[in-house]
């Protein structure tokens, strides 16, 4: 950012350029295959602990259970879903809360949502179909939109010479 001095600063342009703050969710379609590479992992395990003890066996063991995970972890993977959340104003959400008498959680998310757009029925929907534990990362992405200070994380800046890591 260029120096600012009171002499040259434009407020009418800065303001026209300032948006608001949006923040996102992965979401995933095909959570119930967590379930299932829970099942996978402990027969990995398993099958880990017999191969040390009896050494490899015929029917691929370990490594056929783990390319089974890998399938499974990639259609897991090819199921998300990330959602945007737009901070709303304090007046829009009064206008929402006003217009809605009924269902207006649903309604403010709707209007928060900018990736994809929704309606509130497809959030009741979205939120039926993935379950509270999936909907509470969109709500909070909303609040985090509508409530924190934006700020970027420095834990994914490019490291200084200086400040390498000492893990390895």
């Amino acid at each position: 950012m260029s120096d600012i001095s009171p002499e040259t600063f434009d407020l009418d342009a800065w303001i026209e350029g300032a948006e608001r703050t949006i923040r996102s969710a992965t979401v995933y379609q095909k959570a119930g295959l967590i379930g299932d590479l829970d099942v996978l992992a402990a027969k990995i395990e398993n099958a880990e602990r017999e191969e040390a003890v009896d050494g490899p066996g015929m029917g691929g063991g370990a490594g056929k259970l783990r390319a089974q995970y890998a399938k499974l972890a990639e259609e897991f993977k090819a199921s998300a879903l990330t959602v945007r959340m737009k901070a709303l104003t304090l007046d829009e959400k009064k206008a929402i809360e006003k217009e809605h008498k009924e269902d207006t959680g649903a309604h403010i998310l709707a209007a928060s949502m900018v990736e994809p757009r929704v309606t509130a029925e497809q959030v009741r929907k979205i939120e039926n179909a993935i379950g509270n534990a999936q909907m509470a990362l969109i709500i909070r992405a909303y609040n985090q939109a509508c409530d924190d200070t934006p700020a970027v994380s420095a834990d994914f800046l490019p490291k200084s010479s200086g400040q390498e890591s000492s893990e390895g």
